[in-house]
């Protein structure tokens, strides 16, 4: 960005934002924005989604208007020993 109103201009015309969730082991939650680095963290989905959207207002000093996805994802682990 050049200066501050095009990083003012790039900013309002954000419609969409997409959080990525990690879930660790005793099940708390880590949501991560990753274009503006925004970092949302709950105990459960209710307290993180509470999370993401005061991270955006706050972000946004309450201006938002557009959706915000949160993804999930599961990992399944295989195992693979060597052959004999």
């Amino acid at each position: 960005m050049k200066n501050q109103d095009d990083m003012k201009a790039f900013l309002e015309n954000i419609n969409e934002l997409v959080f990525v969730v990690c879930e660790a082991n005793g099940g708390a939650f880590t949501a991560i924005e990753g274009n503006l680095g925004l970092i949302a963290m709950g105990d459960s989905e209710e307290s993180l989604h509470t999370a993401i959207r005061e991270q955006v207002n706050t972000f946004f000093k309450g201006k938002f208007s557009g959706i915000v996805r949160v993804r999930t994802f599961t990992d399944t682990v295989l195992s693979i020993t060597p052959r004999p």
